[in-house]
């Protein structure tokens, strides 16, 4: 006869297993539920480029609207002062909905992926612009310790030559210079071209419609990532089908 504390322990272990399962992102980037194209659909609160976008409250009602309208990811900036974010958003966001979700910040010391792993994020963000290349790869292997998918983002050739010598699977090309915040599709398609077909290609920024989206898809991206676009439409469901070509 089992006895309470056996009880107990038998129901921590399975407390514990669930906590650690990880909801696939690189899996959803490589197979989109519908479409051609997988979506990444970000929440922001505020930008610097844009100032502010929406309410706290409305964070739950769009995370369902996202799920509903076939994204296959879901991304949440994460950083207080310019983006009006919040780590507790991921958790509040991963009760509701069951997509993967990928945890945006200005991510520079590994605390931050310890904190970003507690709250419950399936990926993260890491700028190959802000961290050194020997913190650059530290970064990496930690996440993929701790069972978190990391993504590094660049913005040039040079840029992209230190995340490959990384351990990622995945490297996200932004379109938007971080010092000016001026986006350049075109030279983000073109670095996109030069990524090595070992590694899977994400387009960030910029993308409004079907043809910014395709632009992306025929440079070798397998999946994007849509903000402000998302955060300022009325028609949620209507511009992801748009950008997944349904």
């Amino acid at each position: 006869m089992k006895s309470i504390l056996d009880e107990i322990i038998s129901n921590k272990l399975h407390e514990v297993s669930e906590k650690k399962k990880k909801r696939n992102f690189l899996d959803v980037i490589k197979n989109p539920k519908v479409g051609d194209i997988s979506v990444i659909a970000e929440i922001k609160l505020a930008s610097p480029a844009e100032g502010k976008l929406a309410e706290k409250k409305d964070i739950i009602k769009r995370a369902i609207k996202y799920e509903k309208s076939s994204c296959d990811a879901i991304s949440l900036v994460v950083d207080k002062k310019y983006f009006n974010g919040d780590l507790e958003y991921i958790k509040r966001v991963k009760n509701i909905v069951a997509l993967p979700i990928l945890a945006k910040d200005f991510v520079i010391d590994p605390y931050q992926i310890y904190e970003m792993k507690s709250y419950g994020a399936d990926a993260i963000l890491l700028i190959a612009k802000i961290i050194p290349s020997d913190k650059l790869v530290l970064l990496v292997n930690l996440a993929k310790k701790l069972n978190i998918e990391p993504v590094v983002e660049v913005q040039n050739k040079r840029e992209l030559d230190r995340a490959i010598h990384t351990d990622t699977k995945l490297i996200a090309v932004n379109a938007r210079n971080l010092t000016t915040f001026v986006i350049d599709i075109d030279n983000a398609c073109k670095i996109s071209k030069l990524v090595p077909k070992n590694f899977i290609s994400l387009g960030f920024s910029g993308v409004s419609n079907r043809c910014d989206a395709k632009r992306y898809k025929e440079a070798g991206a397998r999946g994007i990532l849509v903000g402000t676009s998302l955060m300022k439409t009325k028609n949620i469901n209507g511009l992801i089908r748009e950008l997944k070509n349904l």
